[in-house]
């Protein structure tokens, strides 16, 4: 009777001891099935391009598929994770690169970049020195926009966490440079955005970030083509809890400060229905839809309770092309989302771009008082309205 006794016990602590043993492993497996899915996540943010090689239209492959690793993200951390109440987004114009940039090019408003959980410039250029530009030497009225590894590691320094391609001076150096250019971009642990077709996905604070570039050329995805606009943004809507739609469109210039209704032409290009697009983006899902391009600040609206900011301007230039009058006018959005992509909070820091092409804060504060006026003007009761210290009303 003792030994059937004894037995028993030892039956009974085998099995807790198993089942012990058995829940440590299954806790160990998970902790590592969730450093696999985070690794993967860094992979399509920040990881060496797959594949390399130039399609039949000169876009850069990188072998990065949209949304599955995404949709995998979502699956394992959709019940388990518990997401922030609140992220801050920041935003600038173009960025213009350059050759053996001066260090300190960003240094008098870094304390600004770094203050967003995530932030976004407009990578208006390519890596790509040892490249054939795209220009023919002696044409004045052509702009090749070309820097080093050196300015990446100054947005960087900078606090840049993602730098968007999709604009016209991606191609300056051809196909080779567009494939250069992606490639040193990440290689600086810089997120890049913007590819043809591509939607970049990023997670900051529990939040799944999708982020996709529109532009009007042929290496980037067709800021005129409503139905892959839809389809692209509710793509990135599906696996994500907040859409970040970027675009490079319009006229470029001191005289094309306003908002038009229709299609913009510039240079024989159709640069994009701006309104059109804009709405269109939003009814697909984005949460904020900012723009870059013409080279000046213009107007904010609400459109569905959704912000959409049309020109931030210019930021930066390392390769000296002129800031004279509204071209020096800039300014950094900073812009808090809930974690359903709900606007919570926002403002504008103001800022003027000196003849050299740095950045600085501006004490006239001009980039508040043009912004308001271009909004009214443009979009009436749509438009945004800024207090007198850049903060979104």
């Amino acid at each position: 009777m003792q030994s059937k006794t004894h037995s028993n016990r030892l039956w009974m602590f085998s099995l807790v001891l198993i089942v012990v043993l058995v829940g440590h492993g299954l806790i160990r497996k998970g902790e590592l099935a969730q450093g696999k899915v985070l690794g993967t996540i860094q992979h399509i943010v920040y990881g060496n391009t797959r594949s390399e090689t130039l399609g039949a239209n000169g876009l850069v492959s990188l072998g990065l598929e949209a949304g599955h690793t995404a949709k995998t993200v979502k699956k394992i951390f959709e019940s388990a994770r518990a997401s922030s109440n609140t992220i801050k987004i920041g935003f600038v114009g173009d960025i213009m690169p350059g050759i053996s940039t001066e260090t300190d090019l960003f240094s008098l408003v870094t304390p600004y970049l770094e203050k967003p959980d995530l932030m976004i410039g407009n990578f208006e250029g390519a890596i790509a020195s040892e490249t054939h530009s795209k220009c023919k030497s002696g044409n004045t009225r052509c702009y090749a926009f070309g820097g080093d590894t050196k300015f990446l590691e100054l947005l960087k320094n900078a606090s840049f966490d993602v730098l968007s391609v999709a604009n016209n001076h991606f191609n300056d150096y051809g196909a080779e440079g567009q494939l250069i250019t992606a490639r040193e971009i990440q290689n600086a642990g810089i997120t890049l955005a913007g590819l043809q077709n591509k939607i970049t996905y990023v997670e900051r604070k529990n939040l799944m970030i999708g982020i996709v570039g529109f532009s009007a050329y042929k290496w980037t995805t067709d800021i005129n083509n409503p139905k892959k606009v839809t389809e692209l943004v509710q793509e990135a809507e599906k696996y994500s809890d907040i859409v970040i739609v970027l675009f490079h469109g319009g006229a470029e210039g001191a005289a094309y400060t306003h908002v038009p209704h229709g299609p913009e032409w510039y240079l024989g290009e159709n640069r994009g229905d701006l309104r059109e697009f804009s709405r269109i983006a939003i009814d697909a899902g984005a949460d904020i839809v900012v723009g870059s391009g013409p080279h000046v600040l213009r107007g904010m609206e609400w459109y569905n309770g959704k912000l959409i900011v049309y020109s931030l301007g210019n930021f930066a230039f390392a390769n000296g092309v002129s800031t004279a009058g509204p071209l020096k006018t800039s300014a950094i959005l900073e812009i808090d989302l809930e974690k359903d992509g709900t606007f919570a909070a926002g403002k504008i820091t103001p800022i003027e771009i000196h003849y050299s092409g740095n950045p600085l804060y501006d004490n006239a504060e001009t980039a508040v008082t043009l912004m308001n006026e271009l909004s009214e003007s443009d979009f009436g009761e749509q438009g945004v309205v800024l207090d007198a210290d850049g903060e979104i009303k």
